[in-house]
């Protein structure tokens, strides 16, 4: 993989009749969970609260000359997470910079 520039865009989230968001990454906005909700607290005592989302089978462009993803459904993107989705979910007290806790989910 290679680093490429990350650019946010304005995005109305939502909600459906469930309460669940839209299935895209995205930064806030509301979770699209494949499960059920999960609720973390943060080590200081703080409840977690949802930061932002990857989608399950997000893709990203096989630079020429590399392997092929095990697994992968074709030879031109790599999967991040192969069938997961992942939550981040954080401290809202900032206690550390190191409070965010990473929720899996299939």
């Amino acid at each position: 993989m290679r680093a490429l520039p990350l650019t946010l865009r304005p995005f109305v989230d939502t909600p459906d009749t469930r309460g669940i968001g839209a299935q895209a990454f995205k930064v806030g906005g509301t979770p699209s969970w494949a499960q059920d909700p999960e609720h973390h607290r943060c080590a200081c005592g703080t409840d977690l609260v949802y930061l932002c989302q990857v989608p399950e089978g997000m893709e990203f462009a096989v630079p020429p000359g590399q392997p092929e993803q095990p697994y992968s459904l074709g030879d031109d993107s790599y999967w991040l997470f192969l069938g997961n989705e992942v939550y981040l979910l954080a401290c809202p007290a900032h206690c550390d910079p190191a409070a965010v806790w990473p929720v899996n989910q299939n």
